[in-house]
């Protein structure tokens, strides 16, 4: 399964400059829970951003990094060039998209379950996920507290 896991704010807000606009423990609590002991793929800007933060990659998870530098290389980290070949052929493992902008869309269409966190309160921000088309996908699980709502979407299987 090929999961994709976002705070979204109103307009489709994700991000201000390369951070959250926001800070709710419960969400970080959530992708905590949700990405532990699994595998996440993210983009570099994104890893660079956790590491400046924690100085180390996300403990407790596998750390798949997409990008277009030949040469970038970390520790324990495992290291993609061709996104769209490796989301053709994922491992078997569940894999947890966690950003940033460009591999959530260009990730959008291998996806089989999204983990939204809807931010319902306004944030300044500067980044945007535009092209999530909600009709694909079932809500499965909803969860609201407080200024957020923790839901769970799967894709609309095809009919004949």
């Amino acid at each position: 399964m090929i999961a994709l896991i976002v705070a979204l704010g109103p307009n489709n807000l994700i991000g201000k400059g390369n951070d959250l606009p926001w800070h709710y423990p419960e969400d970080l609590q959530y992708f905590k829970e949700t990405t532990l002991h699994q595998t996440v793929l993210m983009g570099e800007a994104t890893f660079y951003s956790i590491v400046s933060r924690l100085h180390k990659p996300l403990p407790n998870r596998k750390s798949i990094v997409a990008t277009l530098d030949p040469t970038f290389h970390y520790d324990g980290v495992r290291v993609i060039h061709d996104l769209f070949s490796f989301l053709k052929n994922p491992p078997k493992e569940d894999i947890y998209i966690i950003g940033g902008k460009q591999i959530y869309q260009l990730s959008l269409s291998y996806v089989d379950r999204m983990y939204i966190t809807h931010v319902h309160k306004e944030y300044e921000g500067d980044i945007y996920l535009n092209g999530i088309d909600f009709t694909q996908f079932d809500c499965i699980s909803r969860r609201d507290q407080g200024d957020l709502s923790f839901c769970i979407y799967e894709r609309r299987i095809a009919s004949c």
